[in-house]
């Protein structure tokens, strides 16, 4: 018993360690998949407005209002020219002794760089 009650906090420290670094790393996934498609249809020459509209549409189970989506080049983009879509997304780390470890918010960063058609 008095083993079990010393092993049971590093247990339960090491299974919601585990859960909130899962969290993290779907939202990295997700970043990443929203900077994709974004990439994706700003080299069909889409505008600004549009790609941060897929962007958005594409990262459902994150905050848009935390999204932080950056194009490069801003201005018009012409063809064999390339773009980057840069997605940011702050990740809030809730367990006290993990967040004094991380820092919170943790931002995780998706780019990605097309050629323009």
């Amino acid at each position: 018993m008095v083993e079990f009650s010393v092993s049971l906090p590093v247990l339960l420290l090491l299974i919601v360690g585990i859960i909130e670094f899962s969290r993290l790393g779907g939202a990295l996934l997700m970043v990443n998949y929203g900077a994709r498609e974004g990439a994706r249809i700003a080299a069909l020459g889409a505008d600004d407005a549009a790609i941060i509209a897929q962007v958005k549409q594409s990262t459902l189970l994150l905050d848009d209002s935390k999204l932080v989506v950056d194009i490069d080049p801003a201005v018009q983009r012409t063809s064999s020219q390339n773009v980057s879509v840069t997605v940011q997304y702050p990740v809030e780390i809730n367990i006290p002794i993990i967040n004094r470890i991380t820092g919170t918010p943790k931002w995780v960063t998706g780019c990605l760089t097309m050629r323009v058609e």
